[in-house]
């Protein structure tokens, strides 16, 4: 499941740059390293972030349980 939030984001980013290429629109980040860096890191923080919480759910259900 967690991959699968990744994978959506990836693709979903990959058709809004096709789109905004076809369309003859600026994409909506600056085409420079460190923007990319920032959109990157950013993207690992969701899913990290996600896959700390999703843990960390099991665990207190995992500990909660009889």
């Amino acid at each position: 499941m967690r991959y699968k939030k990744v994978s959506l984001g990836l693709l979903l980013a990959f058709v809004v740059g096709f789109v905004c290429q076809l369309a003859h629109i600026p994409v909506p980040a600056p085409p420079v390293l460190g923007a990319t860096l920032l959109v990157f890191l950013t993207s690992c923080g969701y899913w990290l972030t996600g896959l700390y919480l999703e843990r960390r759910a099991q665990a207190e259900a995992q500990r909660d349980a009889p």
